[in-house]
């Protein structure tokens, strides 16, 4: 059977479904699309939350892009615009003039020459280690003992672009991803507050505190992107997320993808023999294909469409094991006017905010997630697009997106109770930096790991489909069975961010699972 004749099914429409599948129709696949929501994109979608007003839905930046995947599916040819890049970092400091990162530079009130010059290296040093893990990304990850020829050229890969950084970088290496972000901060510098603005990345989004294991490994990871030729870049797309996710879409179309909306996977379809053989809506129509390509969570996957009944036990039992705690909210803000924020120059408003004073700040916020709770003082990264992009919000006015981090999905006293009171405690913390601020707010939105489970289907809540962290990571992403895309269900495939190499808007899982599945059913 040759390519064409070949009908491959995705679930999901996110940014690696669709990567997936424009890779795959360009090679020659049929491939079709489906998708539960009215809109593609997934979690980098646009949310019109009020009239008039509107925000990136869940991911607001774009920083882990794979200039490859980019140029490849001619994304910008296909719509892909940034209105504002390369943007800056403000970190707000309570006791004074915020702090601008800014590349390898940084500058503040009372930042000396000798920090501004320790900050240059760690950043050259830091910026070379994410550089291994960016070519480890690149492929397909090597099995540990399989004795095949492949796995075989994949460790030597990787075991010698680890040789090839040099003795010192290869030694760093070894060293600073056994210990964690507060270890490695306190090695380089003094200033609490250049640690705490910067052990931030390093906990975004997941269920860890600076002084958790494996928070080297996160912040490195936020580190492998690029967006226009700047490593770990940050920039806001043109028209909001649609835009990138539109342009995957357009993209995809080009190659002969065919896309459905509002089309919900009830259950992954398997003949007599066991193998993957089409897809079931929750309408009832019945979708045959030759290859089934999921671009869910695995837990989804596995534990709702395939069905344990389908799955032997060992399987089910490190599925279930996956680590989905999600652990950040989503904060959306209309505003009747532009918010002042102490310390921080009018001209920077429309660049990267971020609210972590200390590395201690950080771990006494995750301390109250530990016992199923939520503190009143949270860090968070916070946007104001419209200053960028004027087609977010009425004229004159403005939207705030702010990711909120050690907001458990499993509170003690359920979020239909707490939302309320976390929601003003967030806006109370705002009010800190930004006095008069919760005058000018018109509507708030709140959406709490609970509601990004509901509202994109990922289990948990969680953004990256799985937490980061040594026993879920290259090889072992999501489990060692499952981390070359291929599934014990012959002709089933995932392509998600739950898969290698994990979560952030890169695309890599997508194009990794394509390639693989090339190799396999050509």
């Amino acid at each position: 059977m040759t390519k064409k004749n070949k009908k491959i099914v995705i679930i999901g429409g996110g940014h690696n479904a669709l990567t997936c599948s424009a890779y795959l129709a360009k090679t020659g696949f049929s491939v079709e699309l489906y998708e539960a929501r009215s809109q593609i994109g997934g979690m980098a979608s646009t949310r019109e939350f009020a009239k008039g007003y509107k925000v990136p839905g869940a991911a607001h930046l774009m920083h882990t892009l794979d200039a490859n995947i980019q140029k490849y599916l001619n994304l910008e040819k296909h719509g892909l615009e940034f209105a504002a890049s390369g943007l800056k970092t403000i970190s707000l400091n309570p006791n004074g003039d915020a702090l601008v990162i800014d590349g390898d530079h940084i500058t503040g009130e009372g930042i000396t020459a000798r920090e501004q010059q320790e900050f240059k290296a760690f950043k050259k040093k830091i910026n070379k280690l994410a550089r291994f893990f960016k070519s480890a990304y690149q492929q397909s990850p090597p099995r540990i003992g399989s004795g095949n020829k492949k796995d075989i050229l994949g460790l030597m890969s990787l075991g010698w672009n680890l040789r090839s950084m040099g003795k010192e970088d290869m030694s760093d290496m070894l060293k600073f991803i056994a210990i964690n972000i507060y270890d490695l901060l306190h090695e380089f510098f003094d200033d609490e507050f250049i640690k705490g603005s910067l052990a931030i990345d390093a906990v975004l989004g997941n269920h860890l505190g600076p002084r958790s294991n494996n928070t080297v490994i996160t912040y490195l990871h936020q580190l492998t992107g690029e967006v226009d030729g700047v490593q770990g870049g940050y920039a806001i797309p043109k028209g909001g997320m649609d835009s990138y996710a539109d342009a995957l879409k357009n993209s995809a179309e080009k190659q002969g993808v065919k896309i459905m909306v509002d089309s919900s996977v009830q259950e992954i379809r398997l003949d007599t023999s066991g193998k993957a053989c089409g897809i079931t809506l929750e309408n009832g129509d019945e979708v045959n294909a030759d290859i089934v390509v999921s671009g869910v969570d695995p837990k989804s996957t596995f534990m709702c469409l395939v069905g344990p009944r389908n799955l032997e036990a060992g399987f089910v039992h490190r599925i279930h094991n996956i680590r989905m705690r999600g652990n950040a909210s989503k904060l959306h803000l209309a505003l009747s006017a532009l918010p002042k924020f102490n310390g921080v120059d009018a001209n920077d408003l429309g660049e990267r905010i971020i609210l972590s004073p200390t590395m201690q700040y950080l771990e006494q916020a995750f301390d109250f997630t530990k016992y199923q709770a939520c503190s009143d003082q949270l860090a968070m990264e916070i946007t104001i697009p419209s200053i960028n992009d004027t087609s977010l919000a009425p004229e004159g006015n403005h939207v705030l997106s702010a990711i909120v981090n050690y907001t458990p999905y499993a509170l003690k006293e359920g979020w239909d109770k707490a939302k309320p009171l976390v929601l003003e405690n967030i806006i109370n913390s705002l009010n800190q930096y930004a006095p008069g601020i919760k005058e000018q707010i018109l509507h708030a939105e709140l959406l709490t790991p609970k509601d990004i489970e509901s509202e994109y289907g990922i289990t948990g809540g969680h953004w990256h489909h799985g937490e980061l962290a040594f026993d879920q990571f290259l090889m072992l992403r999501p489990t060692p069975d499952l981390a070359q895309y291929s599934t014990p269900i012959e002709s089933l495939y995932i392509c998600g961010a739950g898969s290698h190499p994990g979560g952030g808007l890169m695309g890599i899982a997508g194009r990794n699972a394509a390639v693989e599945l090339m190799m396999k059913e050509s």
